[in-house]
């Protein structure tokens, strides 16, 4: 019998980056990895906390994305053998697999074992690269029984933004995130399918409204009702905003340089998520370059849009988003080639 044959092999989730079985005092996105990093479309930058905010180590802004991933599975029983898997087998298809992703448990997945993927800040160029992992990655969850479907679990996906993605100066930034939250609670319908997002499922991302707010205070709030209400978003304190995760939009670590859309449902497939996606980009830059006359205006606002953004537009037609609004915007599309290779 060969030595190794005898040897015990243990399953030590300690060397898995970030994950743990608490359920209290976890960090989320941009903190907890063993080291800091930010990645761009081809090469990774060292990161640091100054005055509680992530800054590069160049001095350049942090324009930086970050999708989180949440996961349940009954095909693997224990979440230590989960992340296991994870760890060795999913991860290693992306360029900085290796330093990129934690993941971190989730009391609020069902199935026998579940978790929450999350990666280092990165650049919409760095994800768009690695769209060909994220393919193989969505491949060995359906292999390995993984689910991710809103529609069928409890599983979301929320995607944080640094606040240097709105804009170079603070009154850009600040007039551009307000329009976020205009937008999003405008149209909140719209925006759910947008993402993704069943409308059985939004108890962990509601719209923020005056009546939101007096049927549950949210939790360090402490803005009025009128205040809080996405109706007078242009005048907006984003300080008096609730550090509450059953809201569509998540403004608690504005100070620490980043938002979360907490609104995106969990991706069936690696066709979903990239759509979303491109969703989100086109969301955020197309804010920057609207007025706030211009944010009711469906057809105007997504004039321009790639191809992947209208495969989506075309699951959210309703009474609200007819078909000849969407058959407008894709006349005006654009066409954009992602080419799915590893690099």
């Amino acid at each position: 019998m060969r030595r190794d044959a005898r040897q015990n092999i243990t399953v030590n989730v300690e060397n898995i980056q970030g994950y743990h079985e608490g359920g209290y005092g976890e960090s989320y996105a941009y903190s907890g990895f063993g080291e800091n990093l930010y990645f761009n479309s081809d090469r990774a930058e060292r990161t640091h906390v100054e005055n509680g905010v992530l800054v590069r180590e160049s001095g350049k802004p942090l324009q930086a994305w970050c999708p989180e991933v949440e996961i349940e599975c009954n095909s693997i029983s224990r979440s230590r053998v989960l992340m296991e898997v994870l760890k060795k087998v999913v991860f290693p298809n992306f360029k900085f697999g290796d330093k990129m992703f934690k993941v971190q448990h989730d009391g609020s997945l069902g199935g026998e074992s579940s978790g929450e993927i999350i990666p280092q800040p990165m650049t919409m160029g760095r994800i768009r690269n690695d769209y060909a992992a994220y393919k193989a990655m969505w491949e060995y969850f359906d292999a390995l029984g993984i689910e991710t479907d809103n529609y069928n679990t409890d599983c979301g996906m929320h995607i944080n933004i640094s606040n240097a993605c709105f804009g170079k100066t603070e009154a850009e930034i600040l007039d551009n995130v307000r329009k976020l939250y205009y937008f999003i609670n405008e149209h909140y319908t719209f925006c759910r399918k947008l993402f993704y997002r069943s409308e059985y499922k939004t108890e962990w991302c509601r719209r923020m409204t005056a009546e939101t707010w007096r049927n549950r205070i949210p939790w360090g709030c402490h803005a009025t009702p009128e205040e809080f209400d996405y109706h007078n978003a242009k005048s907006l304190d984003i300080s008096k905003l609730p550090n509450d995760h059953g809201l569509c939009l998540n403004y608690s670590h504005f100070k620490a340089g980043r938002i979360e859309i907490r609104l995106p449902g969990g991706q069936r497939d690696y066709y979903c998520f990239r759509n979303t996606m491109e969703s989100a980009f086109f969301l955020v830059e197309k804010l920057r370059k609207t007025r706030w006359e211009e944010l009711d205006d469906l057809v105007k606002f997504f004039r321009g849009c790639n191809q992947y953004v209208c495969k989506r537009l075309i699951d959210c037609v309703d009474t609200v988003f007819t078909r000849e609004m969407y058959e407008d915007i894709l006349r005006h599309s654009k066409q954009a080639d992602f080419e799915l290779h590893r690099r």
